[in-house]
């Protein structure tokens, strides 16, 4: 693994968020402050990152298997000093993670992608929100494409604030 770190410029940071949200959102992703981590292994899909300058934060929020409660916020980062993007080109997708460095004094948190593929993460995530919905009504047969397109409308729905 031959990663190099990327410094986005703070100037950059809402923009270069929306990119990176609207192109990994609903990898399989991991976080951790320094050596511990806050979400491991299997990891959670990532929703999206937002930064809010006026309160100088940075969140990060996965989502859950609750089609009730999609949306979870795994970690935020107050007064972030520094955004890096995490790149690794012999991989098959070449941007493996984010980095940010928050105000001095506390540990850097990184969020690391365990799946290349978005869109294998998302098919994974539908069919888990859908085995949910199917439970949740009694496990009865036959409804199972409602099901399916209700759990992509209820992801779709969820995660559209963060394109």
């Amino acid at each position: 693994m031959a990663e190099k770190k990327i410094r986005i410029l703070k100037r950059d940071w809402a923009n270069f968020l929306k990119d990176f949200n609207r192109m990994n959102q609903f990898r399989t992703a991991v976080v951790s402050i320094g050596d511990d981590y806050i979400v491991g292994a299997p990891g959670m899909p990532l929703l999206g990152l937002d930064y809010d300058e006026k309160a100088r934060r940075v969140e990060i929020f996965l989502g859950t298997q609750d089609p009730d409660n999609l949306t979870h916020l795994a970690h935020a980062v107050d007064v972030p000093r520094a955004i890096y993007l995490i790149r690794d080109e012999e991989a098959a997708n070449p941007v493996v993670g984010i980095q940010i460095q928050g105000a001095p004094g506390t540990k850097m948190t990184r969020i690391y992608f365990l799946e290349d593929s978005a869109e294998e993460s998302r098919h994974k995530w539908v069919a888990s929100i859908a085995h949910t919905i199917y439970e949740r009504r009694g496990m009865e047969p036959g409804s199972d494409q409602a099901d399916w397109f209700l759990a992509e409308e209820i992801i779709e729905s969820t995660c559209s604030q963060y394109k």
